[in-house]
């Protein structure tokens, strides 16, 4: 079992960002639907960034 480290937060707070700027770019009638699409993004980018840095490591 691995630990995360101080480099696997490069990878992690780049994508939460990256998925926050897809899903808030969506157009919504209200700031407080745009504020859940951009913190559901921020999610789906952490999930999908620790599956890429808990999965490679499998692969290898």
């Amino acid at each position: 079992m691995t630990y995360f480290t101080i480099g696997d937060f490069i990878l992690i707070i780049p994508m939460a960002l990256a998925g926050a700027l897809f899903l808030g770019a969506i157009p919504c009638a209200t700031h407080f639907k745009n504020n859940v699409l951009r913190v559901f993004g921020a999610l789906l980018g952490v999930l999908a960034a620790f599956l890429l840095v808990e999965g490679l490591p499998a692969l290898i």
